[in-house]
């Protein structure tokens, strides 16, 4: 029963309440039934918020969800994709069935409701289908009397129902109003559910529909099966729907174990999944009970069936937000299950399943053997295969466990190693996921493409040759999710590239040609063959100019399942065309396997043994069976007249125990020596966890009894220039006109002498390659909640937009669960951890060590920093959703380290401040200087010089004082921890100073003379006043200039410059525009 729990509700004195139907009684302790259904209503605690969520996205003009969620939270475009699935999936089954020309009443029952608003929807927006129907919500007493109280309480909601009676203790009734009735009953006490149904349902004739949206498979089999036997006697016409989940591939498909551990976790286990694992049984569920008519299908079907939603439907959600995470779309929705049962006899429709009817299946003499890898750490997705050896492949970039990575895995086999036998993408290639490289001749490569967000793609290549890489001609718009392969046409080499997505999220549709002497040319196709516009399909080439092409997805989501053969050739006026011949018929014709083997999205494709390789993805029914998801196509027979049912092979997997089964999903493949090593993958399961590939699988010819065992390692990401000699080094910053960004330097350091030399100089750089502990390692979502205690509180900020404004404070302080907190912040809720002191957050500054002493030895400033550590201020922990901070400067130096994720920060030097619109005395500006429509651009503003860097793990940024700072996340979840300290022998504030932005003694003492000198005016006329007070103000202006010993503005001079008289300055220049 997916319901959210009590507190839910707030009464207006901020106190959450139960609203009951019984009077406040002496406080008992629960009963062990009691507790068990409090954990299964708290099963949608964030349910309901999901829904809520989808309804502000995909329906803003409806709020039918409001009054049962007082906080909304925006979820993660899977999130609301698959909740809407979910809704609409039972709100058209209720359409249909209101729909049917049906005479007699009809009343439908939404059995485990929870706060589920399918009624009031259905009665104010399509009110003509709902004249002779009765909704009745069912659900624990507890819970309807919460529900009941609100719908009383809200104007909304009772304009829509009409007059509404409600019904006293011991009425199992709540409320009852013309086209709606309440019922608090636990659907195992049928006795009481018979009776309040006997009341609601009356006596004449009617039509019944049950609804139960992940409700029965929480209560125990033998009253769900009870409950399902019963609901027969209530007349002749009865229909029930079931939704909820299944296994299609078994218990231990990686995407089921997950979900099956995540409600083990809540404590809310399902029980119905056990007994009735598959669709089959789900059927036999209903018709072994009485049931006449039984059919089950996946949601993964619904999404695929254009009368449940249609093409418009599914293209539409694409305009709403951007999304790419297809896979693990397609695997939520082929584990939940839809079944439609009935007491009136339908005509079933026939299914057939290939794999059964395929008990024999012909085998490939090939086998896919498992490695484990010691000290692995190269969890990555959607990453690309890099040739490296002929005993060696790379992963490059890809998404990490919380953000697009620019490193690469090295996979090798044999003797012991450490360093790539090529060289490995270049640092200046952005992070990147989606993208190809190819292998071309001599060992050299090409890079194209790939995205960062879904509306972020990216057209730039990269050439691999002669060992060094180097930038070559960009696509003609960018692409991701294509197909690349080499080609040579005579003496030319090159790669043919098709289909992709666009960064609008257009599927592209054309043929490009790569050569290093031209770059890129359109293809022509030459015939009439029209291949439909696709992305994630596969491209494998045979031979240097002719290949094959099947699968991928079309613009509405739906897996294609076509096969076709391509060729490519010089044409008469010496341009490439290609030539195209479907083979998707003679496919189907040899062999019922087809759609296993080119009804695919996201696979990877190999030759190896004179075999063709596919691996993985996702299939036409959403999750591949075990057995189907490396498939062979015997190149020969391809090449053939003729294709036997042999022309598709399977081959033999062996894993040591089912937790080795690998996810294929993201993953990479790679032909190395006579082998093809599968590496990677992974995919985040919902919103039940994310499950990673922790080992690597080589498929090699059967006759190998003992194949080498391969090992890994991480090549570090080499972004920086050295700095050897800090203290001889002057940073030159790269020239630019004012508002043009400008890159923060990147060095390495070697001593604390190198340190105190950037302190001198007064300027941001990132410092990498120092080692800052096991954090960047450890500090995953699930070690810190684990370490840090679930139920630990913390103070964290909770935002109302993507910038966080300071002066307008467009966000509130929340005490939140440690583990609230960050599942909120991983489902892409804007929230902000700055962690404060944990015993006196008014008193004390952060500090690291003290605060968090369950982590303090994961995290270590390194020896070169010394200084920073030796007068540390505070140290706080920071974790952030993606949300930005705002723009604002601090009075003490600090380096801030990256540990988790990616975090992108602007810096402008403290002479912009007078630009920066910063009110006196107040160190945050009013400018939100992130763009609206991406957080990675910024706004420009005139005269400023703003500089920019984005850090990866393990990456310090230097922040010297007053330099005014945003930052924002570039993508998914980022943690770090920043370092203040003190850099000036004297001149800071007295007294207590617990976030280390209090001005400096003289900028405080300044303020209090400027008021004194604005008020010496009083009395005088207003034109004459400010012509003075204009006049001191450009005297101290001049002052800030030149630095020159005299007064107030020459003591803030002395110690921090002219940006902290520019704030002097501010004060009288604002007192001289009131006067």
């Amino acid at each position: 029963m997916e319901s959210p729990s009590a507190p839910l509700i707030v009464s207006q004195d901020g106190a959450t309440k139960a609203p009951s139907k019984k009077k406040p009684g002496k406080t008992a302790v629960p009963t062990k039934m009691e507790r068990e259904a409090d954990l299964v209503m708290g099963t949608n605690n964030s349910s309901i918020v999901s829904k809520r969520s989808v309804e502000l996205r995909y329906f803003p003009q409806y709020q039918f969800f409001r009054p049962f969620v007082k906080k909304p939270q925006r979820r993660a475009p899977l999130i609301n994709r698959g909740y809407w699935l979910r809704m609409h999936a039972i709100a058209e089954t209720v359409r249909q069935f209101l729909q049917s020309p049906d005479t007699r009443p009809k009343f439908v029952l939404n059995l485990g409701c929870g706060y589920d608003p399918l009624a009031f929807q259905l009665l104010k927006t399509e009110k003509s289908i709902c004249e002779n129907t009765t909704f009745v919500d069912i659900d624990y007493e507890k819970l309807m009397g919460i529900k009941t109280s609100v719908i009383q309480q809200t104007e909304e909601l009772k304009s829509i129902l009409g007059d509404i009676k409600v019904y006293p203790d011991p009425n199992p009734v709540f409320l009852r109003a013309s086209h709606y009735v309440a019922v608090g009953c636990d659907l195992k006490n049928l006795k009481k559910l018979e009776e309040a149904l006997k009341e609601v349902l009356g006596p004449s004739p009617i039509s019944v529909l049950c609804i139960a949206e992940v409700s029965l498979t929480y209560m125990d089999i033998q009253s769900a099966d009870a409950l399902i036997s019963w609901f027969p006697t209530l007349g002749k016409d009865i229909q029930f729907c079931v939704l909820e989940q299944y296994f299609p591939d078994g218990p231990d498909h990686p995407f089921a174990s997950t979900m099956m551990k995540h409600f083990h976790k809540l404590q809310a286990p399902l029980h119905s999944i056990h007994k009735y694992p598959t669709m089959l049984s789900q059927e036999q569920r209903f018709t072994s009970q009485g049931w006449r008519y039984a059919s089950a299908r996946s949601l993964w079907d619904i999404w695929n069936d254009d009368s449940f939603v249609s093409r418009f439907q599914r293209m539409s959600l694409d305009s709403i937000e951007p999304f790419d995470e297809w896979e693990e779309f397609a695997l939520f929705a082929s584990h939940y299950s839809v079944v439609t049962a009935s007491t009136v006899e339908r005509e079933s429709s026939t299914k057939v399943n290939g794999i059964e009817a395929h008990s024999d299946l012909p085998k490939a003499s090939l086998k896919l053997v498992s490695h484990r890898l010691a000290s692995f750490k190269g969890h990555r997705r959607f990453a690309a295969a890099v040739a490296d050896s002929n005993r060696s492949i790379g992963v490059h970039g890809g998404l990490g466990s919380q953000s697009r990575l620019l490193s690469t895995d090295i996979y090798y086999r044999g003797e012991e190693g450490t360093q790539p036998a090529g060289s490995l993408p270049a640092h200046q290639i952005s992070a990147r996921m989606c993208h190809t490289i190819t292998a071309l001749h001599d060992g050299n490569c090409l890079l194209v493409g790939g995205r960062a967000s879904p509306n972020a793609g990216l057209d730039d290549c990269w050439i691999r040759k002669n060992n060094i890489w180097k930038p070559t001609h960009s696509l003609p718009y960018p692409r991701f999710r294509h197909s690349a392969v080499r080609v040579q046409l005579g003496d030319a080499k090159g790669v043919l590239v098709y289909g992709g997505k666009n960064s609008k999220g257009d599927i592209l549709d054309g043929w490009l040609l790569w050569n290093e002497q031209k770059g890129w040319e359109a293809v022509k196709v030459a015939g009439k063959p029209v291949i439909a516009s696709r992305f994630g399909a596969q491209m494998i080439a045979v031979d240097s100019s002719s290949g094959y092409l099947f699968g991928g997805m079309s613009q509405d989501g739906i897996v294609f399942n076509d096969f076709w053969k391509w060729s490519l050739e010089i044409g008469e006026d010496g341009t490439a065309i290609i030539q195209l011949t479907e083979l998707s018929e003679k496919l189907r014709n040899a062999t019922n396997l087809a759609d296993y083997a080119a009804g695919r999205f996201g696979a990877t494709t190999n030759v190896v043994s004179n075999k063709l390789l596919i691996i993985g993805g996702i299939g036409v029914r959403g999750v591949l069976p075990e057995k189907m998801e490396i498939l062979c196509l015997d190149n020969v027979e391809l090449g053939q007249n003729e294709w036997s049912s042999s022309i598709i092979q399977t081959i033999d997997a062996h894993y040591e125990s089912p937790a080795l089964r690998p996810l294929l999903a993201g993953h990479i493949s790679g032909t190395v020596g006579s082998s093809v090593i599968v590496a990677s993958g992974g995919v985040v399961c919902f919103s039940f966890g994310t499950f990673w590939n922790n080992y690597i699988w080589q498929i090699c010819d059967a006759s190998v009894d003992t194949p080498e065992e391969w090992k890994y390692f991480q090549v570090a990401e080499k972004r920086s220039t050295s700095l050897a000699n800090a203290s001889a080094t002057k940073l030159v910053f790269e020239p630019g006109k004012p508002g043009k960004l400008k890159s923060i330097p990147r060095v390495t350091i070697q001593t604390a002498t190198d340190f105190e030399s950037i302190m001198n100089q007064a300027k941001p750089v990132v410092i990498t390659g120092l080692n800052i502990g096991t954090c960047t390692e450890k500090w995953s979502k699930e070690y810190l909640v684990e370490t840090l205690g679930s139920d630990r509180k913390v103070v964290v900020h909770e935002a109302q937009t993507d910038h966080m404004n300071f002066q307008r404070k467009n966000f509130s302080y929340k005490t939140k669960e440690f583990s609230t907190f960050m599942d909120e912040i991983h489902q892409g809720s804007r929230q902000y951890l700055r962690s404060i002191s944990s015993d006196q957050p008014a008193k004390k500054a952060a500090s690291f060590e003290q605060d968090f002493p369950e982590i303090k030895d994961d995290f270590v400033l390194p020896d070169q920093l010394s200084f920073a550590r030796d007068n540390t201020h505070s140290s706080p922990l920071r974790v952030s959703g993606p949300v930005a901070m705002w723009l604002h400067y601090d009075v003490m130096a600090n380096v801030y380290c990256q540990i988790r994720g990616q975090k992108k920060l602007v810096l402008y030097p403290p002479s912009d401040v007078e630009h920066l619109q910063l009110p006196a005395g107040a160190s945050s500006s009013t400018l939100d200087i992130f763009a609206n429509d991406n957080n990675l651009q910024i706004v420009s503003v005139p005269h400023t010089s703003p500089h920019e860097a984005t850090l990866g793990p393990g990456e310090i940024l230097f922040i010297p004082p007053l330099w005014l700072h945003a930052a924002t996340p570039v993508d998914g979840v980022s943690i770090a921890v920043n370092i203040f300290f003190r850099n000036l022998e004297n001149g800071y504030a007295a007294g207590r100073d617990v976030y280390a932005n209090r001005d400096l003694e003289a900028y405080e003492k300044g303020r209090n003379e400027v008021e004194k000198i604005a008020r010496s005016f009083d009395g005088l006329p207003p034109d004459i006043a400010r012509f003075y007070l204009v006049r001191l103000a450009d005297e101290l202006r001049e002052k800030a200039r030149v630095n020159t010993p005299k007064d107030v503005a020459q003591i803030i001079c002395n110690v921090y410059g002219e940006a902290a008289v520019i704030g002097c300055l501010y004060n009288i220049e604002e007192r001289s525009g009131a006067k």
